[in-house]
């Protein structure tokens, strides 16, 4: 095989490896590409600035550390992976002013890496937030932190992994033109399909499936008749679950139009350039929505952290965090759930209250002014885990 001074074989220059001229339309469609790329490189970095500014400076704004609050950390990690998507994509701008796409170059290489790197890692956030936020609704509480961290750090490793095993098995010029963009070739549809597309779909189909099953235990908490004693506001932990769920319904929205294509080339039918200019307008978009979505559902995934009302002096000290929800000092809330009945759902109980009243006789009515009784209460419960 013929190379090039640099070892690079000369086929790796010709199609489909490489685009070698640009029309109008390809051009225009990396000009929008690289604007909607560059509008959520702007929104993310503006919002990763913020949060990270809050998790120092809390004191002054907040009850509690942010960098404390799960769902924040999660949503923090997620508009980070759209941050090095966005970077990806925004080397359009690179192929618009070339007028054309060579595989085997530095620029490919880098687009093709942050593509696959900032898109997996977006998907596990994505799935990590939707079992999150059922563990939430289920039980009351919060994974230990310990755990919760080794998840996050588990989450990046993985990711990276998955990245870097591309150019591993596949050697360096695996990032190559793929379309309209770089990512990996044609020539390696089986680490397609093994390193991204199979992870894309069941974080797809996982966080529809968790999600439903947190809200079907929502509804069978709210039977008539049922009173939940939980460590955590119904009502805000209801209202929490919906915007953590947005997330979810936001990413399978702007990515499945993309994996779609991919999987119909793989199956060998072929997609117009408009079809997946399209798609990656939409995928690109992820940061700036996500970023969005953010600062529409703030405040109440921080209904912890921005509790002024009374006479509450949080612990500056404390760092348990188990337990979400409004704080309520020495509430029945809490005495349940550190007895571990919270970890269950809740407790559901049933009262039964009779009153008798006995006249103990007229003489003792008139020395008193009225009737004379004696109260009895006969106080039942039955208290499981529901």
């Amino acid at each position: 095989m013929a190379t090039d001074d640099n070892g690079i074989p000369l086929s790796y220059y010709q199609e489909p490896n490489s685009l070698l001229t640009i029309d109008a339309k390809t051009h225009s469609g990396l000009l929008a590409v690289g604007a909607l790329a560059a509008i959520s490189v702007l929104f993310t970095t503006a919002l990763l600035g913020f949060i990270t500014w809050r998790m120092i400076a809390w004191r002054a704004h907040y009850t509690r550390s942010v960098g404390r609050n799960q769902c924040i950390v999660l949503i923090y990690q997620l508009i980070l992976a759209d941050f090095i998507q966005s970077l990806g994509f925004l080397i359009s701008f690179h192929w618009a002013s070339e007028g054309k796409i060579i595989g085997p170059n530095g620029a490919c290489f880098a687009q093709g890496w942050m593509i696959q790197a900032g898109d997996v890692a977006s998907a596990f956030f994505v799935l990590a937030i939707a079992m999150h936020t059922t563990y939430q609704v289920m039980y009351s509480r919060n994974p230990s932190y310990n755990f919760f961290l080794g998840m996050v750090i588990g989450i990046w490793s993985v990711a990276l992994l998955l990245t870097c095993l591309a150019p591993i098995v596949g050697g360096r010029f695996v990032f190559m033109r793929a379309g309209v963009w770089c990512w990996i070739s044609v020539g390696h549809e089986d680490l397609r399909l093994l390193l991204h597309y199979l992870w894309i779909f069941i974080v797809q189909f996982g966080s529809i499936l968790i999600y439903a099953s947190g809200f079907y235990y929502l509804f069978r908490a709210k039977r008539p008749g049922a009173i939940m004693i939980q460590g955590a506001s119904v009502e805000a932990l209801n209202k929490a679950a919906r915007a953590m769920l947005a997330y979810a319904i936001v990413y399978t929205i702007l990515t499945l139009p993309l994996a779609a294509g991919r999987m119909a080339s793989m199956s060998g039918h072929e997609l117009s350039n408009e079809y997946y200019f399209f798609a990656g307008c939409l995928f690109t978009s992820c940061g700036f929505i996500d970023t969005l979505l953010y600062a529409f559902t703030r405040r109440t995934l921080l209904f912890n952290e921005l509790d002024f009302v009374g006479n509450h002096e949080p612990d500056r000290n404390d760092k348990r965090d188990t337990h979400v929800g409004y704080p309520r000092n020495n509430s029945t809330d809490d005495m349940l759930a550190e007895t571990g009945f919270g970890s269950f759902g809740g407790i559901k109980m049933e009262r039964t209250v009779k009153v008798e009243l006995d006249d103990l006789g007229s003489e003792g009515s008139a020395e008193g002014g009225g009737i004379n009784g004696i109260t009895k209460f006969q106080y039942s419960a039955q208290a499981h885990a529901s």
